[in-house]
């Protein structure tokens, strides 16, 4: 990439990020989900739509592998940001709960997906991409609107967390042998499938408990070793960026998402003694790269295709994708948290769809298997039930007078104010 391309690139970042904090700014004021802004940000000015207009000579947002990578970085920043609210203790407190909810959440998807797209009359292959692309959880929307309303402390929303982290490894197992059946045009038996299930979780399990115990003592030791009296902000940082960064490359070099090791890295330092230190630096390098994530996810949506795409299989597939989650998740989480209300919001934090579902998806039209029809309204269910959890999770605690919400944010919400930034904290169960 050339001189000027990077700087256009930066710019172009820029812009973004200063046009997703004023919509979500506007959206707060409409008393929307502030996450929704920013996702229609990468709609309105993506390359469908204005941010293809020529200004100048050249392309008003000119969308390269510069503007991507950034939005990756956010995206990790935002799973390691979800680890810190939770210890890997914690996780296994909520083992079992999570295990049922992210196993169930991602078999009955796949199931009703799989046989909603063959009872349509599409192959069984189209049939076992579909069922994939619905069986992932994305966790980013969920997160981003559980912090909002500052419930990422709650008892549902450390299950939301354990279940999709969980969700996302079982997913992409799933993900690697439909790519391994299409590939060799060969169907693995039962027990190789059950074997890299279990491999997979198993290797996961076992990073996450040696990083949650080698981690705190590896900053501490860090820490001595300069003989410090008191915590330098730059040490700790750096190490946290080390750890954030290192733990995503691990994972990916191990077959697992990047994502799932940024969110181990996380678990692991909130156990440190630094961890406040940790989360405050993470929380204003947030600011930064994560709305770029969500403009990014906007980007992908193409509106002049979903005017020429097939309704039926969009409202078919779109009403698996939210009563398979809502069902599967919901229905456990209410046995296990003793709680309707709290289980229903697991329920709706498990339906967004993303990034995995559209590996999934794109893989599939690269590989010749899906058809433009049947990629769109994959693309288009993804996106809907992106949109969904934030309206859906806000409603549900803002009309639960038993919720314990900082009062300013139930007040400005009364009013149609924004919830600001310094508002937010950790919710109580």
């Amino acid at each position: 990439m050339e001189q000027a391309e990077i700087f256009h690139a930066v710019v172009d970042i820029c812009i973004l990020i200063i046009l997703a904090e004023l919509a979500s700014t506007l959206n707060a004021r409409l008393k929307l989900p502030r996450i929704l802004g920013t996702i229609f940000t990468g709609i309105i000015f993506g390359p469908f739509l204005l941010g293809s207009v020529v200004v100048g000579g050249r392309v008003f947002i000119e969308y390269n592998e510069l503007i991507y990578i950034f939005a990756e970085f956010g995206a990790v920043l935002l799973l390691f940001e979800a680890g810190l609210h939770m210890r890997f203790s914690e996780l296994l407190k909520t083992g079992k709960a999570s295990f049922t909810v992210a196993i169930l959440g991602v078999v009955v998807p796949y199931l009703l997906g799989y046989f909603a797209s063959t009872m349509m009359g599409f192959s069984v292959y189209v049939g076992m991409i579909v069922g994939g692309a619905l069986s992932a959880t994305s966790i980013a929307i969920s997160l981003a609107c559980l912090g909002e309303m500052a419930q990422l402390g709650s008892p549902e929303a450390k299950l939301i967390i354990g279940a999709a982290v969980i969700d996302d490894v079982l997913a992409l197992s799933i993900a690697s042998v439909i790519f391994s059946m299409l590939a060799h045009a060969e169907t693995p038996g039962a027990l190789t499938i059950a074997r890299l299930l279990l491999t997979t979780v198993g290797l996961w399990f076992v990073l996450s408990a040696v990083s949650s115990r080698v981690i705190p003592h590896l900053m501490g030791w860090i820490m001595r070793l300069e003989r410090l009296d008191h915590v330098d902000q730059n040490l700790v940082s750096i190490f946290a960026l080390l750890s954030c960064f290192g733990f995503a490359s691990l994972a990916g070099v191990l077959g697992l998402s990047p994502l799932v090791g940024a969110f181990m890295a996380g678990m692991a330092l909130s156990g440190s003694s630094y961890h406040e230190a940790v989360q405050e630096f993470t929380g204003k390098l947030g600011i930064l790269f994560i709305p770029l994530f969500f403009v990014v996810i906007g980007t992908q949506i193409n509106p002049y295709s979903v005017l020429h795409g097939n309704f039926l299989l969009m409202a078919v597939l779109g009403a698996v994708a939210v009563a398979s989650k809502l069902v599967a998740c919901g229905l456990p989480a209410q046995y296990f948290l003793k709680d309707k209300e709290r289980g229903i919001r697991v329920g709706l934090g498990m339906i967004s769809r993303g990034e995995i579902g559209l590996v999934i998806a794109s893989t599939g039209i690269t590989l010749g298997i899906l058809s433009d029809e049947v990629y769109t309204a994959l693309v288009m269910v993804i996106f809907l039930t992106t949109m969904l959890p934030p309206f859906l999770l806000r409603r549900s605690y803002l009309n639960d007078p038993s919720c314990i919400l900082p009062d300013s944010i139930r007040e400005r919400s009364r009013e149609g104010a924004p919830v600001q930034e310094h508002e937010r904290g950790h919710g109580q169960g």
